[in-house]
């Protein structure tokens, strides 16, 4: 396996860690994206658990067809798979926008309901979106898993959903965490928790300590491609210290789904922190960052933002870029120390290329480059100066006085990027 895939060294965070800088209390603890105080919430290990759940509560049956954007990761088409939808995937544009044509005629073919997706935190279509469903009649899954904070015309994200998904340990200092938002579900949604093991509890409190005082072992980003169970999946629950709680070597950052775990909740330490950690801050600091790199990567030539601008109600998950005439530019930039990845190695064996051309130009160039909030400027000027370098052909890159850490791979997403 070359080295980049084993245990590459970064020159920065890879993600954010545990930092009082955005702990907040009060006030300052901002309510979080499309989260209604009447809506039913319920907080999964796993945003992935959500999508499941999300399907029971919503009505739909085994063997009904839910449509799926093309562009995806592979563990979202799991969790429906494994709750026996059959999935329909409709196409995407290479600007991450709807392909309506391609999706009208997957809706002639019936189906019960449409997973949409915020990519990156920037709103797509929804309000189209949300309008060809009560026409329809369908149940829309509203994917915030890129959401953090957020609006579409004065309207939350997160709202539009029948049933909404989020993933909140992709932008914030948790071990583990997803939630679903049930807006309009068809029934209330019974779950027979798994009880979290006090045991599990201190290995959560360890990896938190661990990522405060050594970045780079919380610093996890993916290669490009997927993990098997043989390197690094979750074991069985029956093999983890003969207790019914949660597994012990659980892998947090599996992007596989896992039956064993879809009852289990937030753990206490991520629920706790959740909290208590300043929304707006990271918020604002997530912006500045994407605003430095979209200034600075804007004027070098042959490198193209996916997104013209970054509005001021959208937070940025990442920073989404194409180098033109480029494909798998995150490989060079990785042996250069910079976090990138993308979603290539995460694609559903279903979604074929020759049906969705557009999808699979997306998986193959487009970059993820992280704008997280424990990135310092100097960390941002990096990034810049090893994207001019791989621009140039260069193989090398003067990094003077760099942070160094090293981040073990695991798959889909940067930095806890499966949902």
């Amino acid at each position: 396996m070359p080295e980049d895939r084993q245990n590459p060294i970064f020159l920065m965070p890879a993600e954010q860690r545990l930092s009082a800088k955005f702990l907040a209390s009060g006030s300052r603890a901002a309510r979080l994206a499309g989260i209604s105080r009447s809506a039913p919430r319920h907080q999964f290990f796993w945003a992935r658990n959500a999508i499941f759940h999300g399907l029971k509560a919503l009505g739909v049956s085994p063997g009904e067809s839910v449509l799926v954007p093309a562009y995806i990761c592979a563990v979202v088409v799991e969790a429906m798979e494994a709750f026996g939808a059959k999935v329909v995937p409709y196409g995407i544009q290479r600007d991450c926008t709807v392909d309506f044509s391609d999706l009208q005629s997957k809706l002639d073919a019936g189906a019960r309901a449409l997973l949409a997706v915020h990519y990156f935190g920037f709103p797509r279509d929804i309000h189209r979106v949300r309008e060809i469903c009560d026409q329809r009649g369908l149940f829309l899954i509203e994917d915030c898993a890129h959401v953090l904070l957020g609006d579409e015309q004065g309207r939350p994200l997160g709202s539009f959903g029948d049933a909404s998904v989020f993933s909140w340990r992709k932008f914030l200092p948790l071990f583990d965490g997803g939630e679903l938002v049930l807006n309009r579900a068809e029934t209330p949604l019974s779950i027979e928790w798994q009880k979290e093991s006090a045991l599990f509890t201190l290995r959560v409190a360890k990896n938190l300590l661990e990522a405060k005082l050594s970045p780079g072992l919380f610093g996890i980003l993916p290669p490009p491609g997927r993990q098997g169970a043989a390197a690094g999946a979750a074991p069985p629950a029956a093999k983890t210290a003969g207790q019914a709680g949660l597994p012990l070597h659980v892998n947090r950052n599996s992007a596989s789904f896992e039956p064993a775990m879809v009852n289990f909740p937030m753990s206490r330490l991520s629920s706790l922190l959740l909290k208590h950690c300043d929304i707006s801050g990271i918020a604002a600091q997530r912006r500045t960052n994407y605003l430095h790199l979209h200034d600075r990567l804007s004027a070098i030539e042959g490198i193209r933002p996916l997104f013209g601008d970054c509005p001021p109600t959208v937070c940025p998950w990442v920073f989404p870029v194409f180098f033109e005439q480029m494909p798998n530019a995150h490989l060079p930039l990785r042996k250069l120390g910079i976090p990138a990845v993308t979603w290539g190695g995460v694609r559903h064996s279903r979604i074929s290329a020759a049906e969705f051309p557009a999808a699979d130009f997306l998986y193959e160039n487009l970059i993820f480059l992280p704008v997280h909030q424990d990135l310092a400027p100097n960390d941002l000027d990096l990034i810049v100066r090893a994207v001019q370098t791989v621009r140039q052909g260069s193989s090398q890159v003067p990094i003077p006085g760099a942070r160094r850490s090293s981040a073990s791979c695991e798959p889909c997403g940067l930095g806890n990027g499966s949902r």
